[in-house]
């Protein structure tokens, strides 16, 4: 494992602050026609309807931390929020004529996210839209100042995992020498364990299990696990046994 991930080259860690949770926090819609209409784009504004503008704020962080940034305007707060549309009104039989969603208004307002920073309070705009009952609230921040999660690719080089062996999804916290992720394993599998191997420049996590008997639904189910190194971890690169990539704290 460790000398396939150096010969691929470790993984840095990645740069700049992401946003964990969605771009509209608490997305929702009275009919499947509003919904169908958002995810494809047909967000129109109302004529005559004056939306704002951004201007700079800042971003706060729950450690009492915070960063200035520029507040996007409504509409490519709204391009971003959307992202690649897809039009699905053909499909479910939706009439053009109710297949869309017209913006009444706007103004500016905050909203609580979860960030690669921990808990955030950010810029938003809070839309109101013709038939819909709550706003659609917009994070108003460009995706350079909160970057979107990108989940790393697999190592391709490296071997499958032999059976009994379980792999980590994911860094939940880091202690010191404590290390806290989630095992990954069928509900079947008894005798749980969590594991590390240490190296110099890696540590590798990961898990394993005992004998399966038969007569048991194989349903995939996550557990917590903790780890503790023989000394701080530093800027070791964790990496999960089963893909290979490296893994960053994330709740």
């Amino acid at each position: 494992m460790a000398e396939a991930v150096r010969a691929a080259g470790i993984p840095k860690p990645p740069e700049g602050i992401f946003l964990y949770s969605s771009r509209t926090p608490d997305l929702a819609f009275d009919t499947t026609e509003q919904k169908v209409a958002w995810g494809a784009g047909h967000v129109t504004i109302a004529p005559d309807v004056q939306l704002g503008s951004g201007g700079t704020t800042r971003i706060d962080f729950g450690d009492g931390s915070s960063i200035a940034v520029s507040v996007l305007d409504p509409r490519p707060a709204l391009t971003e929020a959307i992202g690649t549309p897809y039009d699905n009104c053909g499909q479910l039989a939706i009439p053009a004529s109710k297949c869309k969603l017209t913006i009444t208004g706007a103004f500016l307002r905050t909203a609580e996210v979860d960030t690669s920073n921990g808990p955030a309070t950010v810029p938003a705009w809070s839309f109101t839209a013709k038939g819909l009952s709550r706003p659609i609230v917009v994070v108003a921040v460009s995706t350079a100042a909160l970057r979107p999660l990108v989940e790393p690719v697999p190592l391709s080089t490296l071997a499958k995992l032999e059976p009994g062996l379980l792999g980590a999804e994911r860094l939940t916290r880091i202690d010191g020498s404590a290390l806290s992720f989630i095992l990954v394993h069928g509900m079947c599998e008894p005798d749980l364990r969590a594991h590390v191997v240490e190296f110099e420049d890696l540590v590798v996590i990961g898990g394993s299990h005992g004998p399966v008997q038969g007569g048991c639904a194989d349903v995939g189910v996550s557990s917590p696990a903790v780890v503790t190194l023989a000394k701080p971890l530093g800027d070791r690169a964790v990496i999960s046994a089963a893909t290979g990539v490296r893994l960053t704290p994330r709740n």
